[in-house]
């Protein structure tokens, strides 16, 4: 109370959210898209145990923000006061920095403290735990610095001769291929990436993050690989003999499993080249062939001095990629045409033709966020938000607020489902008392869909806790806090509402009745198994193996 006590007439203006988890999901929101952290601060106990997911959110997803939560006095430490939690204990694993506050005097310098190192080097969260009587006490007019080893998160310069080495194994490929993370996007290294891929005349892949960072309307990019990636990409990952992987950390949902791709590397049928800007994600789950600690942007920079290649050796590759694309295009066209009710795969493309370019695009996690991963193009880089390492099912509605709060000029699509909608759906009381129109579509299946896909497929059929029934009603949720709705019925009726909402700047929610039968995201790469084992749509008959 006493810190925003210190708020009133300033220029400050605190945005109240409903929930401190949405209040954190909307700092993440924020900070993607300004590129600049966003300040959370909530009360003691329950409210900093309520930033928790939050916070792992931002951490596995490298986003940078602050959290400053009250604490008790310090006389009370350590004696079950009211609302008191070792809130230091909880979230060390998960942030970059923390620190308690035990003097006026540090107070100031531990919050520009925990602000800078939230966007040194590898970015994420951090957190300072402000108790009661500091809070109270009068500011004395120095400051106590604080002592942090800030060398830790900045990387050293490229190693040449690494550099050097990787742009000889480039150069010399047959079928190199770009693996894209999110820390290209943080780094601004998207024109590296594409200068690199055009002289090397190689397909870009991309982790779910990193499907922000790449225009999809670039014709070297494949698409996203992984669990629910693009079968293109996936058979582009598994037939390369040269992996440049940018930015990456190797996630288990990119790669499905780490044994071929091992035992690749090993004997040197894939020579596997990683840059990172944090040292200790080199040789975590994969050891490469070279290792190269550096900012992604630099590394790149330095790694096009040294390739001097302009080659069309890769055509056939590039052509085999993209007939698998097509196929894959034609099969879903046959199927979403032949399904009742709408079917997600054809309700993105209607979106995507109804949202301008620059359409700053949220999703909720569930069904619909794995089709937006294989259908949603991106256009501009940054404009793709969505919660990939943590995967937390509520993180649409807050974070699109957040976006439109880092841009209120640029229209901003929350694409949810019904089940993460209803996580945080109090949020969007925000949208008309601070002026925030954004444009909800609820993929709205009634069910839990991506846990009742694995219920269907390997437990057989046994479903058990994943459906919901009819209720609430969407319509009279969006009635509730003043905001238009509609349900369509026809694929014309959705992109007119949507395009009309998103040209002229006002909010709507859109109820999309999917039948659940239906809705099965594929390619999937059931979990455990190698990319080339993807499950295909029904009448796709392709293999993922070159030959």
């Amino acid at each position: 109370m006493t810190l925003y006590d210190a708020l009133y007439d300033q220029e400050i203006e605190p945005i109240l959210f409903r929930h401190e988890q949405g209040a954190m999901h909307a700092a993440e929101g924020y900070a993607r898209v300004s590129g600049k952290p966003a300040v959370v601060a909530v009360t003691s106990g329950p409210g900093a145990t309520n930033v928790v997911t939050g916070l792992t959110n931002a951490y596995m997803d490298s986003t940078p923000l602050v959290v400053i939560t009250g604490q008790v006095a310090t006389n009370i430490f350590g004696r079950d006061g009211f609302q008191e939690t070792d809130i230091l204990g909880v979230v060390t694993p998960i942030t970059k920095f923390v620190y308690q506050v035990r003097k006026p005097s540090e107070a100031s310098s531990a919050f520009k403290t925990a602000y800078e190192i939230s966007i040194l080097g590898r970015p994420g969260p951090t957190l300072i735990d402000l108790p009661r009587d500091i809070q109270i006490a009068p500011a004395p007019d120095y400051e106590d610095k604080i002592v942090v080893n800030r060398e830790k998160f900045i990387p050293p310069p490229p190693d040449v001769d690494k550099t050097r080495l990787a742009a000889k194994y480039l150069s010399e490929a047959e079928r190199p291929v770009i693996l894209v993370g999110g820390g290209v996007l943080w780094s601004g290294a998207t024109p590296e990436v594409l200068e690199l891929a055009k002289t090397l005349y190689a397909p870009i892949v991309s982790t779910l993050p990193g499907k922000a960072a790449i225009p999809h309307d670039f014709p070297l990019y494949m698409g996203p690989a992984g669990m629910h990636g693009r079968a293109e990409a996936d058979a582009a990952l598994a037939n390369a003999d040269v992996i440049l992987a940018v930015g990456t950390r190797f996630s288990d949902r990119t790669w499905g499993r780490f044994k071929e791709l091992i035992e690749y590397v090993k004997s040197g049928r894939i020579k596997l080249i990683h840059i990172d800007i944090d040292k200790s994600e080199i040789g975590k789950n994969v050891k490469p062939t070279i290792g190269i600690v550096g900012d992604a942007k630099e590394t790149l920079r330095l790694l096009l001095d040294y390739i001097h290649v302009s080659s069309f050796r890769n055509q056939k590759f590039i052509d085999w990629l993209l007939e698998i694309r097509k196929k894959y295009e034609e099969t879903m066209a046959k199927i979403s045409a032949s399904t009742p009710a709408f079917h997600p795969w054809k309700a993105l493309k209607i979106l995507r033709a109804a949202a301008p370019r620059d359409t700053i695009t949220v999703t909720g996690v569930g069904s619909h966020q794995m089709w937006a991963e294989i259908v949603w193009d991106v256009y501009e880089p940054g404009t793709f938000i969505t919660s990939a390492g943590l995967g937390t099912m509520g993180f649409c509605v807050p974070a699109a607020l957040g976006a439109k709060l880092a841009a209120r000029e640029r229209p901003v699509l929350c694409i949810d489902g019904d089940g993460s909608f209803q996580m945080t759906m109090n949020n969007l009381a925000l949208v008309r008392d601070y002026n925030l129109p954004i444009v909800v579509v609820i993929f709205d299946n009634r069910a839990l869909q991506l846990v009742k896909q694995w219920q269907i497929y390997l437990y057989q059929r046994r479903i058990i806790a994943t459906e919901f029934s009819k209720r609430p009603d969407f319509l009279k949720i969006a009635e509730a806090y003043d905001i238009d709705a509609i349900r369509p019925e026809s694929y014309e009726q959705l992109e007119k509402a949507v395009a009309k909402a998103l040209r002229n700047n006002e909010p709507l929610i859109v109820d999309l009745t999917i039948d659940s039968e239906y809705d099965i995201v594929l390619p999937w790469v059931k979990p455990g198994d190698w990319l080339t084992s993807a499950i295909l749509p029904p009448g796709m008959d392709v293999k993922l193996t070159y030959e």
